[in-house]
């Protein structure tokens, strides 16, 4: 374990910028993109259109979405309070939430890979393009430094997995 802990550690030192790489403020601004209130916002704002044009399709689209990003969110505080691993460096900015002191599993790409798989079932075109997403948030923050390379990969396989199960559930009950 200690290897493969200290080849973890390896990995992630060579994805990390310094604060005065050319890189930096596109890893910065990236890093953000998976922010919770990003994604909530984003999913209120289409449900509220959606009330308003009467497509109930849509509502179960962002349903399924929503409880695939829930679930998501407390299986991931659930195991960082569970492991405790401590970020690779001071998360500053980074984290918005005090309590949130731990990386193991990444929650940004743990949400954002739940949110991208379950776009993709009901929308190839958008889905692909939140995989990506998911995957280049999952970079930045290597690159800024807060996240191992585990915390991401593992966080990414946890999202997708959330997003997997709630779709074989709900896709039954769409109208």
């Amino acid at each position: 374990m200690d290897h493969l802990s200290g080849l973890d550690t390896t990995l992630s030192q060579r994805f990390s910028l310094s604060s005065e790489s050319d890189w930096w403020p596109a890893a910065r601004l990236t890093a953000h993109l998976g922010d919770a209130h990003y994604i909530f916002g984003g999913l209120g704002l289409i449900f509220l259109l959606d009330l308003l044009w009467a497509r109930s399709n849509l509502s179960w689209v962002i349903l399924s979405i929503t409880i695939s990003i829930l679930i998501t969110l407390s299986l991931v505080t659930l195991i960082k309070y569970a492991v405790r691993r401590q970020r690779p460096h001071p998360p500053g900015e980074f984290v918005l939430f005090p309590y949130d002191a731990y990386s193991f599993p990444s929650g940004h790409s743990a949400r954002l890979a739940a949110l991208a798989v379950s776009t993709l079932h009901f929308s190839n075109g958008i889905g692909w393009v939140l995989v990506l997403l998911a995957l280049g948030v999952g970079l930045a923050r290597l690159a800024v430094g807060i996240h191992y390379v585990a915390d991401i990969v593992v966080g990414l396989m946890m999202g997708a997995i959330v997003a997997w199960g709630v779709l074989r559930l709900i896709i039954p009950l769409l109208p």
